[in-house]
């Protein structure tokens, strides 16, 4: 796996950082806290959304503008690992940005008015655009076959599992410690950075414990009617040591195939999938016997080892929290078992069985 050195900030937070040309800075603050270790359903998404929203050193509006003003640009999003805040701006910036991102992290206010008036509104519109989209709905699903809870939980709030202001801020104590945050800087000096750090209110974070999430796996078929469009799709939960192969597997079947295969990496484990989307089922159910068809007879994807290396690379450099995996040789490959969904018109769309 690739590995990454780590100077050490404030209350012994981790923080790497490489100079690049320019007059740009990207800061990334990685907090190991995302949908798998929130106890209910989709309290991480939320949490997520109440960043960048009133603390106690300054208004969510004042942030926005003065941002504006410097010419920089920020965002938080969550994953199944992970929330992640990110800001990019000019280098001489970076007191600025390193003090507001500390203070999100440290002293957002959580107010109920917010709440129901942006955070909730906010998430229930990011949920009903994946869920009208039928490959998210099927890799989905598939995270929900494929694992037991921590993986398998929701990505986002579906409102199933409901949660309140209280919900939130108890899982944002938990969450903002020191023992669950990374700090990854580009375009900005490491040693200036860790000084800003310590000048900062990360400063005041408690140390806390890291959350954690054991990995158990399983596998299952589930169809899903919807008049959103169709997809079939199969994922194979795998381990770390995997995940190189896999990439190639997936760079494989996404140069000569129609389908859209990923593996969707988490710090323990990943998931590969394969989706075959369409308009029309038929064609639909086609594709994904033939794919799936021909990864059961045996395949040599070695020819695609140097494409894989270079595409994870470019990742590597945009995602600098994400480890590169080692990619080697593949010899014959062939898939064993996997989980299923179909959905759409579930009528004409294959059952497991006849893949």
């Amino acid at each position: 796996m690739f590995s990454r050195s780590y100077s050490t900030a404030a209350k012994g937070l981790k923080v790497s950082a490489k100079q690049t040309e320019g007059h740009l800075s990207n800061l990334i603050v990685k907090i190991n806290a995302g949908s798998r270790y929130a106890e209910k359903d989709g309290v991480a998404h939320l949490l997520s959304r109440f960043n960048f929203q009133n603390n106690t050193h300054k208004s969510a509006l004042r942030f926005a503008r003065e941002a504006e003003l410097l010419g920089g640009v920020y965002g938080s999003k969550v994953s199944r690992d992970a929330i992640t805040l990110s800001a990019n701006f000019q280098k001489e910036d970076l007191p600025y940005f390193v003090n507001s991102l500390a203070d999100v992290i440290t002293s957002t206010q959580f107010k109920i008015h917010e709440l129901s008036e942006v955070v909730l509104p906010t998430a229930k519109h990011e949920v009903a655009v994946a869920s009208a989209d039928p490959e998210y709905q099927a890799v989905e699903a598939l995270h929900a076959l494929a694992f037991r809870n921590g993986l398998g939980k929701p990505l986002l709030y579906d409102g199933v599992s409901k949660a309140t202001l209280d919900d939130i801020k108890a899982y944002a104590s938990k969450a903002y410690t020191a023992s669950n945050i990374e700090i990854y800087g580009s375009g900005v000096d490491e040693s200036a950075l860790v000084k800003f750090i310590g000048e900062s209110s990360f400063e005041s974070l408690a140390e806390g414990s890291a959350l954690t999430d054991a990995v158990k796996t399983q596998e299952g078929e589930s169809r899903i009617r919807s008049a959103n469009g169709n997809a079939a799709a199969i994922g194979a939960p795998i381990a770390p040591a995997e995940i190189g192969l896999y990439e190639t597997i997936a760079t494989f079947l996404n140069e000569t195939t129609n389908v859209k295969a990923a593996v969707h990496k988490y710090s323990d484990a990943g998931l590969f999938t394969v989706v075959a989307a369409d308009a029309c089922p038929v064609a639909v159910s086609a594709t994904i016997k033939s794919v799936v068809s021909t990864l059961k007879s045996g395949i040599n994807a070695s020819e695609f080892s140097a494409l894989t290396k270079t595409k994870l690379a470019i990742e590597s450099e945009s995602s600098p929290y994400t480890a590169e995996p080692t990619v080697s040789s593949v010899g014959e490959f062939s898939l064993g078992k996997f989980s299923y969904v179909a959905i759409g018109n579930v009528s004409a769309l294959p059952y497991a069985d006849e893949l």
